[in-house]
């Protein structure tokens, strides 16, 4: 008999199908064998696949054949955006709080941070970089379709917001038919259904408005089969912070017939033109892979690989921009995804890999999210990242401003985004700073009588985050033996400070001198000095701009 196992009959696993990919499904046998097998041949588990209901088994109780499915895993395999009910959610009444797997960790968290000052809230400002909203901007009014369908970002729960959901059936209409919706009166809230709908989905000819309106005459699609399922979602974040109503997601299904085509419908010329279309962007995804693949060879350079894809990526974004529709919205995906290449080498473009990600996300194809949500993932990742990168500069001001204690607590949230790392801080650099920050704070508490202890305390917190950021540079082995220069600088200061043995007999001189030396490796680390990752690139568009860029409701296909 097999040792214990890791899952028991009924966890849902996503299991590896290789070149098919993973795939979501449920465990329905342990020790499994078949008929045919030779004598004592026996594999962990047999698994019924979600997708057609296939009977697999894994071969061997290992994550590289089969691993647990996420919440993530679940909502995607299902073809579900984040604000979207699962069946293991109540399904009772309209109203519905995130369930235990997503409530916020800590006790009163609830929507903890978030705010929309007026005049303030703008798409696309990178609100998330302050670190406090659990890596989403602190305007829900601000969120983006990846902030707000991804199953990676999934704000809404994360932040313990309210959501709401409303689902209307028009039923059957036919090519030709006029709509004229609105369930306004029905809605929890009356307005703001324009800030991320899924207007992709929309027929041809279907206009939809910010109230939640659907107007307009249902015009043949050459996208879509004869007959299709509508299944239009928007969401409304007027009312975020009503706990009653919260994020509203309005979805809206139907059933379209008589999809023909038009006899004056010239379907050879579209299908020569999507033809060429898919040519054209099959090019640029060769020439993109080409010059990533010379970059990870060393024959470029980080600045001559940042040219090459940037300009191709803006050929393949031209492109998409007349065929919004190309192949289900795939090259959408594509496009965001190989900007994430770029954003790797410090160019300041997570924006653009969110932006088109998130288009790709407003598609009906499953696939298409599905492929989305695979670069996703990364994505939400990297926001971590970015925060602590912009934490320890505000960590750097703070102390430049003296605010020694404000410091230390921004760096040592800097730190945890990543367990210490940073987009490009990745040799201790957070721990060092928290660490003088600390050390200096302890030594002006180790003054004050009415705090007996505290500097201590302060003192000791230092050198332990000194030593964390110490062994993550030598795991590094980038600064030889000798270390890096300022962990030198506050070793050698705490030794100091221990042995009372201060440089000319002068304690406060030597404190006065041990903070200007911090703050001109502050100086060095705003100014992106070595030894310091280089400063932020400024960005290379206008993020209003590329927003704007993004296609809107569907084109009526002329005839004849």
């Amino acid at each position: 008999m097999m040792a214990d196992f890791r899952f028991e009959v009924g966890t849902q696993v996503m299991c590896n199908l290789g070149p098919s990919g993973w795939k979501l499904g449920r465990i329905i046998a342990l020790h499994y064998r078949e008929e045919n097998w030779p004598n004592g041949k026996v594999v962990p588990y047999q698994v019924k696949l979600d997708s057609d209901h296939a009977l697999i088994y894994v071969p061997e109780d290992d994550d590289r054949y089969c691993r647990k499915a996420t919440r993530e895993d679940i909502r995607i395999s299902d073809g579900l955006d984040a604000l979207a009910p699962l069946a293991l959610d109540s399904d009772q009444g309209q109203i519905q709080n995130p369930s235990e797997y997503d409530a916020p960790a800590i006790a009163g968290d609830v929507g903890a941070n978030l705010h929309c000052e007026v005049g303030t809230a703008k798409p696309g400002d990178a609100g998330y970089r302050d670190g406090k909203c659990r890596g989403c901007d602190c305007c829900p009014r601000n969120w983006s379709a990846v902030e707000l369908y991804s199953a990676h970002y999934r704000c809404a729960s994360r932040l313990g917001l309210t959501v709401t959901r409303h689902t209307f059936d028009l039923g059957t209409v036919r090519v030709g038919d006029p709509i004229d919706f609105l369930a306004t009166a029905e809605l929890a809230v009356k307005s703001g259904f324009m800030q991320c709908p899924t207007l992709v989905r929309l027929p041809p000819g279907v206009q939809f408005s910010d109230d939640g309106a659907l107007t307009g005459e249902v015009c043949f699609d050459p996208h879509r089969e004869g007959t299709y399922r509508l299944e239009f979602v928007a969401v409304s974040t007027i009312g975020w912070d009503d706990p009653s109503t919260g994020i509203v997601r309005l979805q809206i299904n139907c059933v379209v017939t008589g999809n023909e085509t038009p006899e004056d419908f010239l379907l050879d010329a579209f299908a020569r033109e999507q033809q060429n279309a898919r040519a054209a962007a099959n090019s640029s995804l060769r020439e993109l892979g080409k010059t990533w693949q010379q970059w990870e060879r060393g024959n470029l350079s980080n600045h001559e690989t940042c040219e090459r894809m940037i300009l191709e990526l803006h050929r393949l974004r031209a492109l998409l921009e007349q065929h919004p529709r190309l192949d289900g919205g795939v090259w959408w995906a594509q496009l965001g995804g190989y900007h994430m290449n770029v954003h790797k080498l410090l160019e300041n473009m997570l924006f653009e890999c969110e932006l088109y990600l998130g288009h790709a996300l407003t598609f009906e194809s499953a696939e298409v999210r599905w492929l989305a949500e695979q670069n996703l993932d990364g994505c939400y990742k990297k926001r971590l990242l970015e925060a602590a990168r912009f934490m320890w500069i505000e960590g750097c001001e703070q102390m430049f401003r003296g605010e020694w204690a404000d410091a230390a607590e921004t760096l040592r949230l800097a730190a945890a985004k990543k367990d210490g790392w940073g987009w490009a801080i990745n040799f201790g650099d957070l721990w060092f700073s928290e660490a003088a920050a600390r050390f200096v704070h302890g030594v002006e508490l180790d003054d004050d009588a009415d705090k007996p202890g505290e500097g201590a305390r302060w003192i000791a917190d230092a050198a332990r985050v000194l030593k964390q950021g110490i062994e993550r540079t030598r795991e590094a082995k980038y600064f030889g033996p000798e270390g890096h220069p300022w962990a030198a600088e506050i070793e050698n200061a705490l030794s100091i400070y221990a042995e009372a043995n201060y440089p000319e007999g002068d304690p406060e001189k030597w404190l006065s001198s041990f903070k200007s030396r911090t703050q001109y490796w502050c100086a060095q680390v705003l100014g992106g000095a070595h030894p310091f990752p280089p400063k932020i690139r400024p960005r290379l568009e206008d993020k209003d701009a590329l927003i704007k860029r993004l296609p809107g409701h569907n084109q009526v296909y002329p005839v004849g």
